[in-house]
Order: C-alpha cells, then sequence, then structure tokens
C-alpha cells in the first residue's frame, strides 16, 4: 500500500538503505537550479522513520537539491514536498534498485534538440543557462549540436558517430556540405580530425602562422569573418577569407622588404615559406663582426637589466615598455654586425615568416647567377662544388628510380649513424681533414666545417613510407626538445653538456648531412658515392632492414625484363607461367614471391669487402 502526502522539507532524511552509494552529489547544483526554474517534476518515494522523519527511499539527489535551495535561502526550510508513502522494506528496496537501473537515460541527441527548440521559441542562451544551472558556453555548445543536420545527429544516435566526431561537424552551419562529408567518409576513418579538415578545406585555423603574423585584429577590421570551434580546447578558429588573409600578409611582408632593400641589397624577396629547401638554392654570405662602443655597451647592459626586472616584475597588464626596450636591445645588437659594400653588391636577402608567427629576414644569400661576381671580389661563400663529368646513371635503370633507390639508402645510413656516435665522429673528422686540405670557403664558425643536408624529400615519391627518413625526423624532434632555441644559449649549454650527450648530438648533426644519393650525373664510383658505401660497412647496414621491394616502390617502376631477371636472381628460373602476365600482375607477382627473400636492387646492395679491403679504400679516398 502506498498514499500520497505532502510532507515538510525538514521532515525528510536520506534513507541508509539506498542503493544508490557512488555520484549521488554530481551534478546537484544544475538539479538545484532546475527545481527552483521549473518546480519539482516529480514526487519522491519514502517511508515512515524515526522521530517523526520520514526517510526518502526514491529521490535522494532531489532530496539534496531541495536541501541546497533551503540552504542559500531560495526556498523555506519547511518547503511542502509532494511524496508517496511505503511501508515495506523490501519493497523500499526494490523500488530504489528499479529508480537506478530500469530507468533509460536521455540519449544526448534528444537533449541537443530539446534546448535548440527552447532557442527557436525565443529563449536565449543566457536565459537556458540561468533555469538550467549550467555555464553560457555549454548551452551555446548543445545548441550548436543541435543544429546539426538531421542526418548527422541521427549516425550520431544509431552509434555510427562518436560524440567527438559529431562535435567536429559543428564547425560548419551548412548542413548540405556535412551531409556531404558524411557521405564520403569510410567506416574505418570517421575521426574528428578527419571531418574537420575535411570540413575547412578552404579555410585557415587561427594558428596557422599566417594569421599569427597579421593578427586577428588586424584581420577582423580589414572586415574578415572567423569562423569559431566552440568545442576546440585552445578556441580555435578558422579564418575565412583567404584572399585578405592572403593580400594582409603580403603588404605585411612588402613593408619590411622596403626597410630591408634600403640596407643596399642587390635584390629583396618576399616568400610566406622559406624553409631548407628553399635556401638551398642559394650560397650563402655572412656578416662581419663589429665592436660596439663603449657608450653603446654602457646602453646595452643598462637595458638588459632593465629588461630583466621588467620580466620579474608582477605587473604584466602592460607590455609596451617591455617591447619597446627589447626593441632597442635588436637595434643595438644589429650594430655588431656589419655587411661589407661587397657583399651588398652580389648578395640578397628573403623577407619570410618564422614558425611561431614573427617576421624573419634571411640575409646574404647568392643566387648561382651571382656567383662569378663574388668569385672576382675573392668573397668567402659556402657552396657545394658540382660534378662536372658528364656520365650516366646506374646501368638498365632510370635516373629517377637510382636517384630514388639512394636517397632510401641514404636515409638508412644517417638512421644508423644516429645510434653510432663513434663512427659518426670518424665520419665528421673525415670531413675535416678533407677541408683542411683543400680549398674551400670561409665558414661562420671558427671550425672550417659546413653543414648541408640532401634534398630526401624531393628525391622519394612517397617521403612518408621511408622508414629511414621517419627514424632522422623522430631523433631531430627529440633533439629539440632539450637543444636551446637561442644561438645566444648554446655554447653555454655545449660546455655544460657530457661527451657521450655532444658524441650522441654529433651524431645527430653528422646523420643531418649525408648524401649518398646518385643523381643522373653522378659516376657510380665517385668519391663521395664509395665513402657512402664504406660508410655503410663501418655501420654494418644492412638495407633489408630498411626497405622492401614491391610493386609500387620498385618493380612497378622497371622493365618486365628486369622484373623477370629479379625473380630468376632471387629464386633460380622462373615458371613460363609468368611470361604471360600483364606487366602490372606480373610486378605484383614479384612482390609475393621476393617478399621474406633478402633480394635487393643493385643500388642498395653493399659492396663485398674485407676489413683490409675497407681500409685499403680509406687510405685511397684520403689522397684523392
Amino acid at each position: 500500500m502506498s498514499e500520497s502526502l505532502t510532507i515538510p522539507l525538514n521532515k525528510l532524511a536520506p534513507w541508509s538503505g539506498n542503493v544508490r552509494k557512488t555520484g549521488v552529489r554530481d551534478g546537484i547544483d544544475e538539479l538545484a537550479v532546475s527545481i527552483a526554474s521549473h518546480g519539482l517534476l516529480q514526487s519522491l518515494v519514502v517511508q515512515t522513520g524515526k522521530r517523526g522523519k520520514y526517510e526518502v527511499v526514491a529521490g535522494q539527489r532531489r532530496l539534496l537539491a531541495l536541501q541546497s535551495l533551503a540552504k542559500d535561502g531560495t526556498i523555506a526550510k519547511d518547503y511542502p514536498v509532494p511524496c508517496m508513502v511505503v511501508e515495506n522494506d523490501a519493497i523500499s528496496t526494490e523500488i530504489s534498485l528499479a529508480e537506478n537501473v530500469v530507468r533509460a537515460p536521455m540519449h544526448p541527441a534528444d537533449q541537443f534538440e530539446a534546448f535548440h527548440a527552447l532557442a527557436e521559441q525565443g529563449e536565449s542562451p543566457a536565459d537556458i543557462a540561468a533555469r538550467f544551472g549550467i555555464s553560457e558556453i555549454a548551452v551555446a555548445q548543445r545548441l550548436k549540436l543541435g543544429r546539426l543536420s538531421p542526418v548527422i545527429l541521427e549516425a550520431y544516435r544509431m552509434g555510427q558517430l562518436t560524440l567527438e566526431a559529431a562535435q567536429a561537424f559543428t564547425v560548419t552551419d551548412d548542413r548540405a556540405l556535412q551531409e556531404r562529408v558524411y557521405s564520403q567518409l569510410t567506416s574505418w576513418n570517421r575521426s574528428a580530425h578527419t571531418i574537420r579538415d575535411a570540413l575547412t578545406e578552404d579555410e585557415v585555423a587561427t594558428t596557422d602562422k599566417r594569421v599569427e603574423f597579421v593578427g586577428l585584429d588586424a584581420y577582423t577590421a580589414a572586415g574578415g569573418v572567423i569562423r569559431q570551434d566552440l568545442f576546440s580546447e585552445d578556441g580555435e578558429g578558422y579564418v575565412v577569407d583567404i584572399d585578405l588573409l592572403d593580400k594582409l600578409v603580403s603588404e605585411k611582408l612588402q613593408s619590411t622588404a622596403d626597410q630591408v632593400a634600403a640596407e643596399g641589397w642587390l635584390w629583396v624577396e618576399t616568400s610566406t615559406e622559406c624553409d631548407y629547401q628553399a635556401l638551398s638554392r642559394f650560397s650563402r654570405l655572412h656578416p662581419e663582426v663589429a665592436e660596439l662602443s663603449a657608450d653603446e655597451q654602457a646602453e646595452y647592459d643598462a637595458l638588459s637589466d632593465q629588461y630583466d626586472a621588467l620580466v620579474d616584475s608582477d605587473d604584466d597588464a602592460d607590455e609596451t615598455p617591455l617591447a619597446e626596450v627589447e626593441q632597442r636591445m635588436d637595434a643595438i645588437t644589429a650594430k655588431t654586425q656589419a655587411w661589407p659594400a661587397t657583399t651588398l653588391s652580389v648578395a640578397g636577402a628573403i623577407v619570410t615568416i618564422a614558425y611561431d608567427g614573427k617576421i624573419r629576414i634571411e640575409r646574404g644569400l647568392v643566387r648561382k647567377e651571382d656567383l662569378p661576381k663574388l668569385r672576382k671580389s675573392d668573397a668567402a661563400v659556402e657552396t657545394d662544388a658540382a660534378s662536372e663529368d658528364d656520365t650516366s646513371s646506374e646501368p638498365g635503370l632510370s635516373a629517377k628510380l637510382v636517384e630514388e633507390l639512394t636517397a632510401h639508402k641514404t636515409a638508412a645510413i644517417a638512421a644508423c649513424l644516429i645510434d653510432n656516435p663513434d663512427v659518426a665522429l670518424a665520419a665528421v673528422v673525415h670531413k675535416l681533414v678533407l677541408d683542411a686540405f683543400h680549398l674551400g670557403y670561409a665558414s661562420e664558425s671558427c671550425l672550417k666545417l659546413s653543414l648541408s643536408s640532401p634534398a630526401l624529400t624531393s628525391a622519394l615519391s612517397k617521403p612518408e613510407a621511408c622508414t629511414g627518413l621517419l627514424a632522422i625526423e623522430k631523433a631531430r624532434e627529440n633533439a629539440g626538445e632539450y637543444v636551446p632555441g637561442s644561438p645566444s644559449q648554446l655554447w653555454t649549454w655545449c660546455l655544460e653538456r657530457s661527451r657521450d650527450e655532444l658524441l650522441q648530438l654529433l651524431a645527430l648533426v653528422a646523420a643531418k648531412s649525408v648524401d649518398a644519393i646518385q643523381h643522373k650525373a653522378d659516376r657510380p664510383n665517385s668519391g663521395r658515392l664509395k665513402h657512402a658505401e664504406s660508410l655503410a660497412i663501418a655501420l654494418g647496414l644492412d638495407m633489408t632492414d630498411w626497405f622492401k621491394p614491391t610493386a609500387e616502390s620498385y618493380f612497378g617502376r622497371v622493365s618486365r625484363t628486369q622484373i623477370l631477371a629479379a625473380i630468376d636472381e632471387a629464386k633460380g628460373d622462373h615458371a613460363p607461367s609468368l611470361d604471360k602476365l600483364k606487366k602490372a600482375e606480373l610486378a605484383a607477382r614479384a612482390e609475393q614471391l621476393l617478399a621474406g627473400t633478402a633480394w635487393l636492387p643493385e643500388p642498395l646492395r653493399s659492396a663485398s669487402t674485407d676489413a683490409s679491403s675497407a681500409d685499403d679504400e680509406s687510405i685511397a679516398l684520403a689522397a684523392e
């Protein structure tokens, strides 16, 4: 038997037998706000307790919310609460269990649509937030989800999309676009990252260095529109008007370029991207070091002390004084570098954007066509001597394929070198000895050592599939986490490192400089390639660990005759049935037949030399 009663709140108490023990107080504040806004929508179930009290069997969280409202004075302590009274302990336990187990939670998609319906009825996000006791940003997020295409919401309901994936669709309000992107997703790749990329392929993230360079304020002041991603942890959004962004970037770069041109350079260019590949087209000249005057040095020291004081102060409301001090210090530092007139007459500069969105100026760049002028003036420049031999590539293979195969070998040698600092040290010393006995160009360092890295990525059709290159990049990223980013700190940092740490770093530097790529104009037995072979032998390089000949990487790129020759070499005479296969089928079959064998294309094979012949070769190379 049960009866309905209205019981004063201060006569209600929790029941010790309630089956729900965990997370009882979670979301109580939100529930209290909801009850205050909408009233108690469901009666409590109680049983008689001791000393005139009633124990709440079902509705424990509603009781806690009501008590919270009474505590802050929103309702009276004796607020009348509608209740259903039961008298049997066994029934009470069953009711408590049923309330917490049998009930089905509301699907979030239904909640999103309900919030959207409230907004459609004229409720503001602030009103909704107040009535349900949640933040306005939470309301905005649910309203955004509620406006998704019904197709997307249904896919979320059916478990075909995760909540994170559904949130990714909110970066656009274009339902047709949402549905088109969803239809193009594969069942195995419906990640939020993939969805965002597809929906914003014609937009630029606000974290892009171009946006940081121009500044969001300047972009919006020029009439630019930003699409905000409500579910981004760092408040990321997307710049919609890319043409406007590019225009602002170009204007700001050109403004700095005009100032650089006034320094007297032969030429000045602007570029949003200027990586190693772009800079490798130029030789480089360096400035002469000039001493500061006593007054300038004194001013710099005073500014340095002022800068430190500003950084250490607690007042960070205005960064203007700090920026002004830094600008003046940079101006004085610039006086320590002097560019001779002979350098200005043959070299130029590129004004570009650094990775962090700040301006970056590469000065002292010499175009190849201007090198004759440089040599005539006896200026010092770093450059690589190009081979003048008119020779052919590996017989029987295309020059492009030989270049790519030897790029794999280069990456593999470099990757092995990273873990062999002693061999790396020997390789670097070998390079220094060669430089010491041959005419070269001066370098910025007091050591006459120049470092250049081969263009591995341009030589590889699929750099992302090159195991050696991935190993190099991983090592470089790891080193980037502890090596100082400021050149002014690097020397002191190096002095504090142990021998083993320096050797490991030296191995990485040496690895970055390895160039065993055989280009079209290279002789297969050139000194550089012969030394690369010697280095591979010293490292114990086994290219079968780094390269697998497949239809895509090799067999599909050579002739039928070469495919059959490879099969014959690895497996003996081939079956006559292979002669009847089409080229693509033969390439795929060759991949299967040679899988698990040690067969490699000729450019990847190591020379079969013993230790003594390797030593003889090293002596011969040193004498060249």
